[in-house]
């Protein structure tokens, strides 16, 4: 097959965009032709298709930079006119979105369509159904937008707290669900968990159109821990959704207890002030760290933390502590529990319950042998339910029928 892959950014910027770059070789390995779709960037890997990605988009500027940047969030042109070239050159037999939204826009779903492309979706967030993508805003999960109700994106400033970004968002979300953008566009929507497969469900997206793929990794990539580790450590965006101060306060429960976060974001001066003040020489920053670097610190630690508090979809991160034979402490929310089995690969709790937290903190700070016992189990469950190559080939399963009906 000649298979189109689409994702805005071209450039290891997170989790979705490893799954991207993984899945695309796994596609080459197999024999398939992969042409990548973009937008351009400094950032980007090499790529011999580079000059036919869309102009890169920037919200920097005066402000007729910042309306056209704005407008293009809602149909893109310039995305549009490029993909539209691209696919009446190379003629694709199917496409794999991937994050797309903001950036190249729907508008990129349109051209598809109008070209006979099938597309499938690969969804990374909940931006399908919530404007700001996380279903969760002003410190609590929210679900206001079901049956399209988007205003509430505006009246509670959901993007970045602004009201310009939440504006464009809400109408940007309104108007492709009235023209039904994604549901003509898109044969097939694929998760990586069944949390956000239900989901979608309960918001309207038919049952028929949603697989479950889990995200997998190359366990054979990954050196697993020898013995059990010491400390713990928190790794990602320093974020109110993410959980971290409830983790802070967990770990300055637990006097015996230290701590590594790793990762920067909005609340990170925020947050190593109130770890100073609560838990004082315990809790160390290490700020953003080349992906080695983080294996290498999570390998060492006694657990990985994932103390998020929004619906998590399908952390990379928990896979990795897991291959490198490392237990993970959960939030019980979203899809972490369908990786994380508590007492079998890892420990649960309830999402921003910081006492329960520091009660699992304890066990394993004082159970060594246990942490490196559900370290292993997780890597067993990793080797036999979550590889690259299973997801690959499942993968390629969905590509291969979507492509076969619409060639029908």
């Amino acid at each position: 097959m000649r298979i189109l892959v689409v994702n805005k950014f071209y450039w290891l910027r997170g989790g979705s965009e490893r799954v991207f770059f993984d899945l695309a070789a796994g596609y080459e390995r197999h024999g398939h032709e992969v042409i990548p779709f973009a937008m351009q960037s400094p950032r980007n890997r090499p790529s011999a298709w580079e000059a036919r990605f869309a102009p890169e988009v920037s919200w920097t500027g005066g402000p007729v930079k910042k309306l056209r940047a704005a407008a293009a969030t809602i149909h893109s042109r310039p995305a549009a006119a490029r993909l539209r070239e691209l696919v009446r050159d190379v003629r694709p037999h199917v496409a794999h979105l991937h994050n797309f939204h903001h950036q190249l826009s729907p508008s990129i779903v349109d051209v598809l369509r109008e070209e006979g492309v099938p597309a499938v979706h690969t969804l990374h967030d909940y931006k399908t159904i919530c404007p700001n993508y996380l279903l969760y805003t002003q410190g609590s999960v929210c679900e206001r937008c079901r049956d399209g109700r988007f205003h509430h994106a505006v009246v509670h400033r959901c993007l970045n707290r602004g009201l310009g970004a939440s504006v464009v968002a809400a109408i940007e979300m309104t108007w492709h669900g009235a023209r039904r953008t994604l549901e003509r566009g898109i044969r097939r929507f694929v998760s990586p968990s069944r949390f956000l497969a239900m989901k979608l469900q309960e918001f309207g997206v038919p049952d028929g159109a949603v697989s479950v793929v889990p995200n997998g990794i190359e366990p054979g990539a990954f050196a697993p821990a020898g013995e059990p580790g010491n400390g713990f450590v928190a790794a990602g965006r320093l974020s109110r959704e993410k959980g971290i101060r409830t983790l802070l306060h967990a770990v300055a429960a637990v006097p015996e207890a230290a701590l590594t976060v790793l990762g920067t974001g909005p609340l990170e001066a925020e947050l190593r002030l109130e770890a100073q003040r609560i838990a004082p020489g315990r809790i160390t920053f290490g700020g953003h760290l080349d992906r080695p670097a983080v294996l290498d610190r999570v390998r060492s630690a006694r657990a990985l933390v994932l103390p998020s508090e929004w619906y998590e979809n399908a952390p990379i991160a928990a896979l990795e502590a897991m291959a490198c034979g490392v237990p993970v402490i959960g939030s019980d929310i979203g899809g972490i529990p369908e990786m994380v089995r508590p007492g079998q690969t890892g420990l649960l709790f309830p999402p921003g319950d910081a006492g329960t937290l520091a009660s699992r903190l304890r066990e394993l700070e004082a159970d060594p042998a246990r942490a490196h016992a559900l370290g292993c189990a997780g890597r067993r469950v990793v080797e036999s339910e979550y590889t690259l190559a299973d997801q690959v080939r499942r993968m390629l399963a969905i590509l291969e029928e979507v492509a076969s009906s619409a060639s029908r």
